[in-house]
């Protein structure tokens, strides 16, 4: 069951913490982290190159829960990774308004 509520918590965990920080952000609608890239028009890139990095590192984890057995004595090193995955993907809109 961990994996499959990682799938399904996780994302929403990250959306709600996204309509926060856009929320507690209030800046002019371009993300924080395009404040490098802006001279050159590379924002669109930027975000995406981030997005795609955590989403590439939650993935990763949650492929670990899968392959990690199904013993007892290993629940809480799943439930450490699903965790885990959980926060990769919600640092992902918090860096972002940061």
């Amino acid at each position: 069951m961990t994996p499959l509520f990682t799938l399904v918590a996780a994302p929403v965990l990250a959306c709600i913490a996204g309509v926060l920080a856009t929320f507690a952000a209030g800046n002019d609608g371009t993300p924080a982290l395009c404040a490098e890239s802006k001279a050159y028009n590379l924002c669109e890139e930027t975000i995406l190159g981030v997005a795609a990095l955590h989403v590439a590192i939650a993935g990763g984890i949650w492929l670990l829960l899968w392959v990690l057995p199904w013993w007892r004595g290993l629940r809480i090193a799943r439930v450490v990774l699903a965790v885990a995955a959980t926060v990769v993907l919600v640092l992902l809109p918090v860096r972002m308004a940061a």
